[in-house]
């Protein structure tokens, strides 16, 4: 496989992951909210945009965890070698 192929098809899956994030929150925040039966769609639309506004938020904080760890494996990594070179 080319490597131009290789990230079209990371860049789609993660494309389709944000997607589902957001979605995913929206339907949360949806079903928990305590929403009166008669107060309307702009009630559940502003909870729905709530919902879309938290789980956007969830996706660089993911992005960040993930750069945390390849942070910490990494010094993991430059120890050993440092080691091996002694």
């Amino acid at each position: 496989m080319k490597a131009t192929e290789k990230k079209s098809i990371t860049g789609k899956l993660i494309s389709c992951l944000i997607v589902a994030i957001i979605f995913g929150g929206i339907a949360a925040l949806v079903a928990v909210a305590d929403i009166a039966p008669g107060s309307g769609i702009m009630a559940t639309l502003f909870v729905a945009f709530l919902g879309a506004i938290i789980a956007v938020q969830l996706i660089p904080g993911m992005m960040l965890l993930g750069m945390m760890l390849k942070g910490v494996a990494s010094l993991f990594r430059k120890a050993e070698a440092h080691n091996e070179i002694k």
